[in-house]
C-alpha cells in the first residue's frame, strides 16, 4: 500500500512537472492592451514570433482581412514541443528548429480567429483579423 501511495505521488509529480512550462496563455492582452499589429511592408502583413521557454512571443498577433500575411517562427534554445506549428484550419504544419526560421504565409478572406498550436497542442496562439 505504501508503494502504490509513493508510486502515485511520483506520478503526479512528474506530471506536474513536464507540464509546467507549456502555458501560452498571454492575459496581457485584452481591451486596454490590443494584440499587436503586425508590420505592412509593400502590401505584406509581417510579424515575428519567438517559440522558447514553453510559449509564443507573442502570442496573439493582429491582422487586416485581404491582405498577405507572413509569420516568421523563430526556435528558442527551449522548444519543447514547440518545434512544430501547426495551423489546423489552414491545413499549415511547419517544423522550427533552434535557432532557426521558418515562414508561414497565407491571406485571410473572413473576419475572425485563427488559432495555431504546437504539435502537441500544449502552446497555442492566434491570429485575430479584422
Amino acid at each position: 500500500m505504501i508503494v502504490k501511495t509513493l508510486t502515485m505521488t511520483a506520478l503526479v509529480s512528474m506530471i506536474g512537472f513536464s507540464m509546467s512550462g507549456c502555458a501560452s496563455k498571454d492575459d496581457t492582452v485584452g481591451a486596454s492592451n490590443p494584440a499587436p499589429a503586425a508590420a505592412t511592408s509593400g502590401g505584406l502583413q509581417q510579424a515575428m514570433i519567438t517559440i522558447d521557454g514553453g510559449k509564443y512571443t507573442p502570442s496573439v498577433v493582429s491582422v487586416e482581412r485581404g491582405k498577405p500575411v507572413e509569420l516568421t517562427f523563430t526556435g528558442g534554445k527551449e522548444l519543447g514541443c514547440g518545434g512544430t506549428v501547426v495551423f489546423k484550419s489552414l491545413n499549415i504544419s511547419k517544423i522550427v528548429e533552434s535557432g532557426k526560421s521558418v515562414t508561414v504565409n497565407f491571406t485571410p478572406q473572413e473576419a475572425g480567429e485563427i488559432a495555431f498550436t504546437c504539435g502537441m497542442g500544449m502552446y497555442d496562439g492566434k491570429v485575430i483579423v479584422k
